[in-house]
């Protein structure tokens, strides 16, 4: 019969010094720079399609914009058309401002080729003859 005896001898590793391996330590820096430049490249395209998607609202708001305003312009075309009227204008002026056509003489035409000047009133007119025969 063999008596086998085992002796565990216990390793003590507080006092080894483990040397730095400068291959290692080059190999988590390459690692780490182009995880940064992936992360890096990544976050300008998430931006990029961000600001894609932004100014894809932006010239829809636009878009709708100008149909609207163009709604609006033609509106306000119909309605300039309406309000100046020369039929309209004229009933409204008859009709609320109690105004009336106007009697031989009144009217006074304007021409652009002679020089400005007002036209004197009707008792002036009248009184001239007479103011001019007097002075004879």
């Amino acid at each position: 019969m063999a008596i086998e005896i085992h002796v565990e001898k216990r390793i003590v590793n507080q006092n080894v010094i483990r040397e730095a391996d400068s291959k290692s330590h080059r190999d988590y820096i390459v690692v780490s720079v182009l995880a940064a430049v992936f992360l890096l490249g990544v976050f300008a395209y998430a931006w990029q399609h961000y600001r894609w998607i932004q100014y894809g609202y932006r010239i829809r708001e636009a878009q709708m914009k100008k149909e609207h305003l163009s709604e609006v312009y033609q509106q306000l075309i119909v309605e300039r058309a309406s309000l100046s009227s020369l039929q309209r204008i004229d009933s409204i002026a008859r009709r609320d401002l109690g105004m009336v056509a106007p009697a031989p003489g009144q009217l006074v035409t304007l021409h652009s080729d002679l020089p400005l000047k007002a036209p004197m009133p009707r008792e002036a007119v009248e009184a001239q003859p007479a103011a001019l025969s007097a002075k004879r």
